[in-house]
């Protein structure tokens, strides 16, 4: 599915910082070509490796 970036959001991970083994990731507000918006749990590391932010247009299979 196609989608185009609306929103941006780094998850909160507390005083207790970022779990042992696991990433930092970001809640992504997304509309598909349909014009439907859902929330995608996308890791930071792969939004920055692919330089996407706010407007950009990218396909991701669920």
């Amino acid at each position: 599915m196609r989608y185009t970036i609306i929103r941006i959001l780094e998850e909160d991970y507390g005083c207790e910082g970022i779990p042992d083994g696991e990433e930092p990731m970001c809640s992504v507000l997304v509309r598909d070509t349909n014009g439907c918006e859902k929330m995608l749990r996308i890791a930071d590391s792969w939004l920055t490796e692919n330089n996407l932010d706010r407007g950009s247009v990218f396909d991701w299979d669920e």
